[in-house]
């Protein structure tokens, strides 16, 4: 099969080389596994709009956006655009005998109603990252609201969806490290609810002020003049990492007393950190919403992240007792995800 993945979103010039030395978002770090493991037997290529040349690496070949439309030496079987349901329309005029994908990962609105159509025309199908996501996706697309749009459209067909997990990286795996119990770490970018975090954090250190938080996955430079540039964040308390690449994550991760994440207001789609965390055997304390409690393993993880008392307590509660014990969970390992790719597509 020739299976061609579209990333219109991204302005990063991703692969496996790029990886070893910068941030990678877990989205993107998604497809090039999956992509990898579907080049072991298809003709995989991977589009990206800032790739200005060829690029050949692992049986994936990466290929500038322009050239996914205009080449005509590869006419994919299978086209998955990332995110970009209104590139739907143009790729399936290009390869009218293509099956189509989107795969989801974000959490949408009711205006994505206005790219139904072309979903139902194209027969695409669309992936989600998990049940939940796709339990919200369904009642967008296909609920009460959406008769108003199928009318108006004279689309009037389900649109059709389904769930596959993220799979995790090997290298994310537990490892006989000395485990800091003072440290925590924040593992996000900003707006994914660090406001909240460093709230709960501020009320922390009242009590226990040995504590510390490294926040990793926004820039050093995007804190300047933003609403987290304070007393706090210039404090001995607030270690800045930045974006840091893979193998300091997961160094990071695995010396973390646990991946501090009590927040309330930007739920998970997935939650790559939940689980990466969970395998190197660090535990998360989160916020019940979103994919949280169907993605997390020991459920003692959870919090109400709407209480700091609660937060705060379960925290020193860990550090008297004992941590959770974590582990990997089998759904989230890299064989069984591509199971369930070649499933999804039909290439068993």
């Amino acid at each position: 099969m020739k299976i061609l993945f579209v990333d219109a979103k991204s302005s990063e010039n991703y692969d496996f080389d790029y990886m070893k030395s910068h941030s990678l978002g877990g989205t993107e770090s998604t497809v090039l596994r999956i992509a990898r493991e579907l080049a072991s037997d298809n003709e995989v290529y991977i589009s990206q709009i800032n790739r200005t040349e060829r690029y050949l690496e692992h049986g994936i070949t990466y290929i500038h956006s322009y050239e996914s439309l205009e080449q005509e030496e590869f006419i994919p079987d299978i086209v998955i655009i990332l995110r970009k349901y209104k590139l739907l329309k143009n790729y399936s005029r290009k390869y009218p005998n293509a099956k189509m994908f989107v795969w989801a990962h974000n959490f949408q609105n009711y205006d994505i109603l206005g790219r139904r159509h072309w979903i139902v025309k194209t027969g695409a199908r669309v992936i989600c990252v998990s049940r939940c996501h796709q339990e919200h996706m369904d009642k967008i697309l296909n609920g009460t609201v959406s008769w108003l749009v199928r009318l108006l459209t004279l689309q009037f067909r389900r649109v059709e969806l389904g769930y596959i997990y993220n799979a995790i990286d090997s290298e994310f795996s537990k490892n006989e490290v000395t485990v800091d119990e003072n440290k925590l770490l924040f593992l996000s970018t900003a707006n994914k609810g660090l406001k909240e975090v460093l709230c709960h954090f501020q009320a922390l250190i009242k009590i226990a002020p040995e504590y510390k938080i490294y926040i990793a996955g926004t820039a050093k430079e995007d804190f300047s003049g933003s609403p987290f540039d304070g007393r706090l964040l210039r404090s001995d308390s607030v270690v800045i990492l930045g974006k840091i690449p893979k193998n300091d994550v997961i160094s990071h991760l695995r010396s973390s007393f646990c991946v501090f994440y009590p927040q309330y207001v930007h739920p998970e789609t997935f939650g790559l950190i939940y689980v990466e965390a969970n395998c190197v055997g660090t535990p998360v304390l989160a916020h019940s919403f979103g994919s949280t409690s169907e993605v997390i393993g020991n459920k003692e993880q959870l919090v109400d992240a709407r209480d700091t008392k609660a937060v705060v307590n379960k925290l020193l509660e860990w550090k008297k007792c004992g941590r959770p014990d974590v582990s990997c969970d089998s759904r989230f390992l890299l064989a069984n995800v591509v199971q369930q790719w070649k499933k999804m597509l039909n290439i068993e």
